[in-house]
């Protein structure tokens, strides 16, 4: 669901997808064991003066934040009190993805957040993420997305969640998968209407996991972080994004 797959030294796929989970296979995970919370709470890169990677946790919320290798221009991210974050970026050439969540997903999970703020000049998304393994699923509920429409693959219907209709999707994408092999499957669910911002809303990620199995993709182990993403792609990219979570 991004403009390529773009397989470089750090491996991005789809929508930038794989951007919290592809530096070292599950041995990234370990960042979070760290334990960050004291560290600052801006993380700023420039062209390529940052890690292209970075992770940590704060306030109880895991939280990540990755570039591609040979970006330019100017991305700055802010871990806010609570499940709050927030990006910002200018004159951006590449891929990015950041956002908070946790550091092991599950079908259960039952997300509240408000998007205060959300613009987008590139493509990209906004919305739930994360990875499994046994079978290699990519997943998104995406809520909303910048001026390129991340649809593409397979359509296969439309439901309600959360008094709100989802189309779903489904791909297979050649690329190397989190732990370095070959081939993953993504499936998304993408709101029909576009969330509009500062409104509470919920992600009830059980009605898209079951529906995704009704269908026959059904994810595999959840032992993985998931995060509520907010990405960009594309040349000369700007936008602002400030969005708050918390468990229902």
């Amino acid at each position: 669901m991004k403009k390529q797959n773009t397989l470089t030294k750090v491996t991005r796929v789809s929508f930038g997808a794989a951007a919290i989970l592809v530096l070292a296979g599950s041995a990234i995970f370990t960042s979070c064991k760290k334990d960050r919370t004291n560290r600052p709470n801006v993380v700023a890169i420039d062209g390529q003066a940052a890690a292209s990677y970075q992770s940590g946790t704060h306030n109880g919320f895991f939280w990540s934040l990755w570039k591609s290798d040979g970006a330019t221009g100017t991305v700055n991210y802010v871990n806010g009190s609570g499940g709050n974050y927030s990006v910002n970026w200018n004159g951006f050439n590449g891929n990015f993805t950041c956002g908070k969540g946790y550091s092991v997903g599950s079908a259960s999970y039952k997300i509240g957040y408000n998007l205060g703020i959300y613009s987008n000049s590139g493509g990209g998304t906004f919305g739930w993420y994360g990875w499994t393994r046994n079978p290699y699923y990519e997943y998104y509920v995406n809520e909303t997305w910048g001026a390129v429409s991340p649809h593409t693959g397979t359509y296969l219907g439309t439901f309600e969640s959360d008094g709100a209709g989802y189309n779903v999707w489904t791909r297979w994408v050649t690329g190397k998968n989190i732990d370095g092999g070959d081939g993953f499957r993504q499936i998304y669910s993408s709101r029909v209407t576009k969330v509009t911002t500062g409104q509470n809303r919920v992600i009830t990620f059980a009605n898209h996991y079951n529906k995704w199995s009704s269908l026959g993709y059904t994810l595999g182990q959840l032992n993985i972080p998931a995060i509520m993403v907010a990405e960009t792609w594309g040349s000369n990219t700007n936008g602002n994004i400030n969005c708050t979570i918390w468990a229902q």
